[in-house]
């Protein structure tokens, strides 16, 4: 099928000429294109980078927002209690702040060992939301050493804590993760009592940070210190599995080399591909806590504009380029029209004119007609015609001249047979002479034998017969001669 459809191209010369035509067009637009392309697409790159690096910085900004908040309504906690530091001022203070702020999980005020006497050595008011409802208690068990404690007693700083899951048996937790704001208790002496704690629920800030998306199809994820998830799409890997543990294995190294890159506070973007597809991933540290937070654009969503304008453009170029092999043809084909029939012309004479095919009777020449055009192949037609009209008029007077030749040889055929047919009836007659003289030569001769070797035997008669045949015979020599020699000076005549 292809060798017939290179067959059909080399056969016809508009379409060769189209299709070259094409190629050198399809050529020079694909180049360019394919230069306004790459300048095209490295400018979606700058959007894109611009468009993620501005909604991560919303993001940060939305986290910082909500840091802010609790940091805020920490401090309103830490005011109210300074002025009323007695244990059920305290438990007061816990579920009123919880019930004018529906966006957080608990608040608590822990104590140190003995603060108030009466109450024992533990003593720290919690207030936790379950539900729709708020539960409010004294937990009086040794949290001394819990993270939430300890870590800010001893760092005499306030400070965000990576998120845990407050399952500590004896007190009232959340089988959710939280992260919490951990902020000493100081009194207006600035002497250190205990730990104010505000807890957050995580997947309500995943769900905030998930909610932000500068593409469809886009997620963010947030890491702590230690590279573990804070924030991913799928809820099940936080805090329990980290990036460095939850690679893809397409991408294994690229992802070790972004967790190693987050984790050390430092941002920018990196390509590279997750859960199978090529995407671009933007990042930045959350400074006040030490976290990273990055979002995962996938490149079908960031070029997805440009990749429906690429189709576009070379569906419409591809469809141009059709259009345009279908004028070239037909444009082409019009304008060859008179090459085609020079070329017709001249074959039909190359082959009526080759000697083995020569033959003036049965030479007709393609009829060309004079065209009113002025390009330069009307002109060619026309010269053509002209050229044809010359020959014509030669071809003309040489099958004249022909025919006349062939009537004078039939003539001279016709008198070579003559010729020929008197050269037969002479040699006859000089064969025929021949015999008719051998004839009585040869008695003359036999009876002049026969006379000399029996002259005195013979008798007187039948010498005399002898004598009268050999007479005869003379006569007849005589005869014969004198006829031959009146035919050849007819014959000279």
């Amino acid at each position: 099928m292809v060798k017939t459809l290179l067959d059909y191209i080399h056969q016809h010369l508009s379409l060769r000429l189209g299709l070259i035509i094409i190629l050198i067009v399809g050529g020079v637009l694909g180049v360019s294109l394919s230069v306004l392309f790459y300048q095209t697409k490295q400018r979606v790159n700058q959007v894109a980078e611009r468009r993620a690096t501005q909604v991560l910085g919303g993001t940060v900004r939305q986290i910082e927002k909500i840091m802010d908040d609790a940091e805020d309504v920490t401090a309103e906690l830490e005011r109210m209690t300074r002025r009323y530091m007695e244990p059920d001022s305290l438990l007061a203070f816990t579920r009123q702040m919880l019930e004018e702020h529906p966006d957080y999980l608990g608040f608590t005020i822990a104590m140190k060992p003995y603060y108030f006497p009466a109450k024992g050595r533990n003593y720290s008011a919690y207030s936790l939301r379950h539900g729709d409802s708020i539960v409010t208690v004294v937990e009086d068990g040794d949290y001394y050493n819990q993270i939430w404690y300890k870590t800010p007693w001893e760092k005499r700083r306030a400070m965000w804590l990576e998120p845990y899951i407050d399952d500590t048996p004896g007190f009232l937790s959340s089988s959710e993760y939280n992260y919490s704001f951990v902020k000493p208790l100081y009194t207006n002496k600035g002497e250190l009592v205990g730990i104010i704690c505000t807890d957050l629920l995580l997947k309500w800030l995943s769900q905030a940070v998930s909610d932000v998306k500068p593409y469809p199809n886009s997620s963010a994820i947030m890491l702590d210190h230690n590279g573990h998830y804070i924030v991913h799409p799928d809820t099940g890997k936080l805090v329990r599995q980290s990036i460095f543990s939850d690679p893809d294995p397409q991408s294994r190294d690229e992802v070790k080399h972004l967790g190693h890159a987050m984790i050390s506070g430092q941002s920018g973007s990196w390509s590279m591909y997750v859960d199978g597809q090529p995407a671009r991933v933007f990042f930045r540290p959350l400074l006040r806590t030490g976290w990273s937070i990055a979002i995962v654009c996938p490149d079908s969503d960031v070029f997805s504009g440009y990749n429906r304008l690429l189709y576009a453009v070379w569906a419409i170029i591809g469809g141009a380029l059709l259009l345009l092999l279908l004028f070239c043809y037909l444009a082409i084909r019009r304008i060859i029209i008179p090459v085609k029939r020079l070329a017709a012309a001249t074959q039909s004479m190359a082959d009526k004119n080759s000697l083995e095919k020569f033959s003036f009777q049965n030479m007709e020449l393609s009829e060309l007609k004079p065209s009113s055009s002025e390009n330069t192949l009307r002109r060619l037609q026309d010269c053509f015609v002209q050229m044809q009209q010359t020959i014509s008029t030669h071809i003309a007077e040489l099958q004249q001249i022909n025919n006349e030749s062939m009537l004078r040889n039939q003539e001279l055929q016709q008198a070579y047979e003559l010729v020929r047919e008197a050269q037969n009836r002479k040699t006859a007659f000089v064969q025929e002479m021949a015999h008719d003289v051998r004839t009585p030569l040869n008695i003359v001769s036999g009876f002049t034998q026969v006379i000399v070797e029996n002259y005195n035997d013979l008798p007187s008669y039948e010498l005399d017969d002898i004598t009268q045949r050999m007479k005869e015979s003379a006569d007849t020599i005589t005869r014969l001669t004198r006829t031959f020699m009146e035919l050849k000076e007819l014959m000279k005549t």
